[in-house]
């Protein structure tokens, strides 16, 4: 918006000219200004404030230029009034930046230093404890409701972001930050026939961002940056996967299971949602993520309504046992030497059935791995000894687990025609061995 843009150009004298701008046409021409649906008005507005946030998150000389400041807040107060005199329910919450503002201010006025970091960051977490502790005005309609719901909302995501700091797994964080991200949807979001939708995904820059720290190994950082995005983006999916990987390579189950928990209730309250795309045709989850959302979310919910016995884990076959062993020597290690001790097991492998499981094995370890060509390799290999031998009619389950994996790593190589064609050649065999697999 014309205020970024001015106080990138400007610095807060800029910010002070664009929010006075926004103010005068939203208070003396509010039938003329663009965009025309209110909705939509209101969604522009929302966008500028994490931006603020963010500029008053640098460190800011407020004492010295108080008398900026003073007219700086006047105007966002203002504009909070016009808005909600407009816009009713859907006016966005610009109380709380509007109350940091003047506290910086009044700070400022009063000659007290600023705090530092962790000064700041304590002050957050007290008035945000403070804000949901401490009983408000009452609500008696459904606008201070939604009001108090956005508060609350607001105030959690400092909290969240102080015990992300003091511990990367803190699994209150994770599970207050999702609560209260998901707790007023109810319904999918309205889209076309062709699945899409009009909200707006996270720009590119940013994935790119996000993607290198990961690749970078910087996981706890990682991580609270990912929950802040996330609070603001409830369905951003391929970000709940980003969030557990890092989880995972941490070593952190309980919060991995947190996520994955609150994921499935969702998913259950919304059916279909994972099917969805942003306006630009980004889908809400991408291959990958739907993969892991098969794989670690929705068996939460198959275990509710189907429990299935547990056995022990001795009595798992080696194979199975191997494999869960060097998963965590893959995290650390790498997938080499995660290999080198799977392999172990295959050479003391005894006849031809055994030694397809641990060959098996190593094609999952791969995928596990992300190395999709590697597993793909494999398990076409392990394919055509099913079907050149005639195990597939005997072993049905077998040919199943083998073909159902090809067709994820299908699903998630980069696509061209050689892929796409196997793909649909695999798909199309899956749905002839069991139409319900496919379907889930």
């Amino acid at each position: 918006m014309v205020d970024l843009g001015l106080h990138q150009r400007e610095s807060f004298p800029g910010l002070l000219a664009g929010l006075g701008m926004v103010r005068h046409l939203c208070e003396h021409h509010w039938q003329q200004v663009h965009p025309a649906k209110l909705r939509t008005r209101a969604a522009a507005i929302a966008w500028l404030v994490p931006r603020l946030q963010d500029v008053l998150d640098e460190e800011v000389p407020v004492r010295e230029q108080l008398p900026l400041f003073r007219r700086l807040a006047e105007q966002l107060q203002g504009l909070d009034a016009i808005l909600t005199r407009h816009l009713g329910d859907d006016a966005p919450l610009l109380l709380p930046i509007c109350r940091r503002l003047q506290n910086m201010v009044t700070r400022a006025a009063d000659n007290q230093p600023e705090p530092g970091a962790v000064g700041a960051v304590v002050a957050q977490v007290k008035q945000a404890a403070a804000q949901l502790f401490t009983p408000g005005s009452p609500i008696d309609n459904e606008k201070d409701a939604q009001k108090a719901l956005r508060s609350q909302q607001e105030s959690a995501r400092p909290l969240c972001a102080w015990w992300l700091r003091q511990k990367a797994t803190d699994h209150r964080a994770l599970r207050l930050n999702r609560a209260l991200l998901w707790l007023a949807i109810d319904a999918v979001p309205e889209r076309n026939g062709e699945q899409v939708t009009a909200l707006r995904g996270l720009p590119a820059d940013k994935l790119r961002h996000y993607q290198e720290r990961y690749d970078q190994g910087q996981y706890a950082d990682l991580l609270v940056e990912l929950e802040a995005s996330l609070a603001r983006a409830p369905f951003w999916f391929d970000g709940q996967r980003l969030v557990w990987e890092c989880l995972q390579e941490l070593n952190a189950e309980p919060a991995m299971r947190e996520v994955e928990f609150h994921f499935a209730l969702l998913l259950q309250r919304l059916p279909g949602v994972v099917e969805l795309r942003f306006f630009d045709g980004v889908p809400f989850a991408d291959p990958a993520t739907r993969n892991w959302i098969s794989a670690h979310v929705m068996p939460h919910l198959h275990s509710t309504s189907a429990p299935r016995k547990v056995e022990p884990a001795s009595v798992l076959p080696a194979w199975e046992e191997a494999l869960e062993e060097v998963l965590p020597i893959l995290r650390k290690d790498g997938l080499k030497v995660a290999v080198q001790m799977l392999k172990q097991g295959l050479q003391n492998a005894q006849g031809g059935r055994v030694r397809f499981f641990w060959h098996l094995s190593l094609a999952r370890l791969c995928f596990m791995a992300k190395k999709y060509e590697l597993a793909k390799t494999q398990l076409e290999t392990l394919d055509r000894q099913l079907q050149d031998t005639g195990l597939q009619a005997w072993e049905p389950d077998l040919a199943l687990e083998v073909l159902h994996l090809l067709h994820n790593c299908c699903e998630l190589l980069p696509q061209n025609h050689a892929v796409r064609e196997r793909k649909e050649e695999v798909y199309r065999r899956l749905c002839h061995l069991d139409l319900e697999v496919v379907l889930e």
